[in-house]
């Protein structure tokens, strides 16, 4: 719905609002009026509820079950008023009862997700069930001594079944939308009509009747509630997912105290029929004691809630700070700091929902391999901490890593967890505060993140130096990338040969990173790499080497130079970009280089979302003549996911998978290799060192690698001398000229 129609919309329910309250004192004030008003609201109701859904398009079929309900109502009281057919009349009442029964059911406890497990919960239902039981009690008392009536005992017993429901509901839930107080308050004044009628000896109420105007302003506030534009969430399961707190559900309760009292006071005052004498105060009594208990379980609520994690019940660093005060006074105690490894990919790629999942599940597996003498807790985010014996801290943190290992499996997406524990154990220092043995295990944990992840590290003082350069080195790298600092150094672009296994003949390059700093030398990219992901550079970075390599190519076509392909390495940050493509394409055009001298590397252990638009861009990529390759091949999990979203044509398998060809690998890499004949994909393998290798890949049908056994990573000018031939002064290369040389094994 636009802005415009849903402020228009906003106003006409108050005015509406405004013209039924006018409407009940005119009806009640002028007599020839209240006959043709019982005809008209009703149907009036139920048209305006049909405009209220064409206009707003609500989810379900609950509004429609409202205009059943008041059509119904409706029916029956013109039945009941203009003809002399009770018996249809009284069914269609009772109709309209059992489907307002319905609707209040199935939004107390279907959207509610059922019983509430909490003991305040509980005990809510149970002061409202001990009001209601001794109000519906008097009402069904008042009844049968002035009429005699059975069927008015059981729309009074009805009225307050479903008064108790919407009391519950009132109490429980906060921050409604318009529309749900508007219904809120058309059900609590139906029942109040209802119960009117059921003691005056009958429904509908008798004309001129002031209860009879009481019942056409519920009906007619029903189809305001739905003209509102908030309607569209009066029924929505997240509308009544908002809780109220305990201490707020303990206010709402606290007038019912009053109750018993009440009855006592009209039955006395006003001599109508009543309970036994001693049934008020014992109820009282009862009523007030059980909010004195629920009182009890809001404290206890409320101090379980400041020592705990609200998303994983797992004690918080409030709780984690009174355990530790309390054990570390009996005995040495450890701190286990987990940081799972990223995670921060799972947030971008599938959305908090799913990350939400994920800690969930490690939650679990946290509780599982942890056991009753240690505490498990959440600091927040990803952030874990396992609080031990000191003489048990080593073989619980494996424990927890071995737990990590396994994927997880959120919503059919299969998760790679793994983590990183930094251990603060005492024997590394005293052990002083809580605050201290953290800072310790936080240092403890980067030591063990930048050393690769899914590992336990062990603080030692030494540990700080190394955390203070690393510091130093990530502010020199945004420094770096923002291009204003010459005194951080530069970046180069180093060129590893691509080969054919069989003949040693270089068919192309792959693009690295490295850092020429001014004090620490030439930086291989697993010492700064991490500093750009945990800054969020990864894209500045991309960007750098792109314009870099297409540039170089650009500069070596004009020397003359022989024209091979350079491979680049895209981080998921890139690949998430919508102009992606577009930045690329022009990039080549600018340079006049063609798009077939550019491939682009897209890693399979970092998840991208199905739903970006990595995929459209890669495909545009490809269409316009890029090489797509997968790297890593053969480390993840999502291998074939990767292989039907994007346009791959080159799997890259990854050093891991190629140092054990000459062993038990051998199967591994043959059925990659039958599988990628089978797509008409291209496969190379990664880290080639060793003859025995290059030989049994050539053997299972691999066509090109590259690895120390033929080349390690070049700078441009070595490259290019070694690789791409002599500059021609005049020309480009001659297209099919001078074959790239071969490399043999280096020995």
């Amino acid at each position: 719905m636009t802005t415009s129609r849903a402020v228009w919309s906003a106003r006409a329910t108050w005015l509406l609002l405004a013209v039924v309250l006018a409407a009940a004192v005119l009806v009640q004030a002028v007599p020839a009026w209240r006959a043709p008003a019982v005809l008209v609201v009703p149907t009036a109701s139920v048209l305006v509820i049909g405009v209220g859904v064409a206009l707003h398009r609500p989810r379900g079929a609950a509004w429609w079950l409202v205009a059943l309900m008041l059509a119904a109502w409706g029916a029956g009281a013109c039945l009941g008023r203009f003809h002399p057919a009770p018996g249809v009349a009284s069914g269609l009442l009772w109709a309209g009862q059992a489907v307002a029964a319905g609707i209040v059911l199935h939004v107390v406890r279907g959207r509610t997700g059922g019983r509430d497990p909490s003991p305040g919960g509980r005990l809510d239902l149970v002061v409202i069930a001990a009001v209601l039981t001794l109000v519906g009690a008097q009402l069904v008392a008042v009844v049968l001594a002035d009429h005699d009536d059975v069927a008015g005992v059981l729309v009074a017993s009805l009225d307050v079944a479903l008064l108790g429901l919407l009391l519950r509901f009132a109490v429980s839930r906060r921050a409604l939308p318009v529309s749900s107080w508007l219904l809120l308050t058309a059900s609590l004044l139906t029942v109040l009509y209802d119960l009117t009628c059921a003691l005056s000896g009958g429904r509908p109420a008798p004309p001129g009747h002031p209860v009879q105007s009481l019942g056409l302003v519920s009906l007619a506030l029903f189809a305001v509630a739905a003209l509102h534009p908030s309607m569209t969430a009066a029924f929505a399961a997240e509308t009544f997912a908002r809780r109220r707190s305990p201490s707020a559900a303990l206010l709402g309760l606290l007038p019912l105290v009053t109750v018993p009292a009440a009855l006592w006071w009209v039955a006395q005052a006003r001599g109508v029929p009543g309970l036994p004498g001693w049934s008020v105060p014992v109820t009282g009594t009862l009523v007030a004691g059980l909010c004195l208990l629920r009182a009890a379980a809001a404290l206890r609520a409320s101090e379980h809630l400041a020592e705990h994690d609200p998303l994983t019940d797992l004690a918080n660093r409030r709780g984690l700070a009174r355990v530790h005060a309390e054990r570390a006074a009996q005995e040495p105690c450890a701190l286990l700091l987990l940081d799972l490894d990223d995670f921060k990919q799972v947030n971008d790629a599938h959305g908090h929902d799913v990350g939400d999942a994920l800690l969930l599940q490690v939650s679990e597996r946290l509780l599982a391999a942890t056991g009753p003498d240690e505490l498990v807790a959440r600091l927040g985010g990803d952030e874990f901490v396992v609080l031990a014996a000191a003489a048990s801290a080593r073989d619980v943190a494996e424990r927890v890593l071995e737990q990590l290992r396994d994927p997880v499996v959120v919503g059919g997406l299969v998760l790679r967890t793994g983590g990183s524990v930094g251990a603060a154990l005492p024997d590394a220092g005293p052990p002083g505060p809580l605050a201290e043995q953290l800072t310790r295990a936080d240092v403890a944990m980067y030591a063990a993140k930048t050393s690769g992840g899914d590992r336990v590290a062990t603080y030692h003082p030494a540990m700080r130096e190394e955390v203070a350069r690393r510091y130093a080195l990530s502010t020199q790298v945004r420094r770096l990338l923002a291009g204003r600092a010459p005194d951080v150094g530069q970046l180069e672009v180093h060129h590893q040969p691509l080969v054919d296994l069989a003949s040693g003949r270089v068919v192309g390059a792959e693009a690295l990173v490295r850092w020429r700093h001014p004090e620490h030398g030439l930086l291989p990219p697993d010492a700064f790499l991490a500093l750009v992901s945990t800054n969020d550079l990864d894209a500045q970075l991309d960007d750098v080497v792109l314009h870099e390599v297409v540039h170089q190519l650009a500069r070596w076509r004009d020397q003359g130079r022989r024209e091979l392909p350079v491979a680049v390495n895209l981080t998921r940050r890139s690949l998430e970009d919508p102009a992606l493509a577009g930045r690329v394409l022009s990039l080549l055009a600018d340079a006049g280089v063609p798009a077939s001298q550019l491939h682009l590397e897209i890693t399979e252990h970092q998840q991208v979302s199905e739903d970006g638009p990595a995929a459209a861009s890669l495909a545009g990529l490809r269409a316009a003549g890029v090489e797509i390759h997968l790297d890593d091949y053969g480390t993840g999990y999502t291998s074939l996911g990767y292989l039907r979203r994007f346009p791959v044509q080159v799997l890259k398998l990854d050093r891991s998978v190629v140092s054990a060809v000459t062993g038990d690998g051998a199967q591994l890499v043959a059925g990659v290799q039958a599988m990628a004949a089978a797509l008409d994909l291209q496969v190379v393998a990664e880290g080639v060192e060793t003859p025995a290798q290059r030989a049994r890949l050539v053997e299972l049908g691999v066509r090109f690698g590259q690895g120390y056994l033929f080349s390690r990573p070049l700078p441009a000018r070595e490259y290019a001398e070694r690789v791409l031939g002599p500059a021609r002064a005049h020309g480009p290369a001659a297209v099919g000229a001078d074959p790239a040389p071969g490399f043999a094994p280096v020995r």
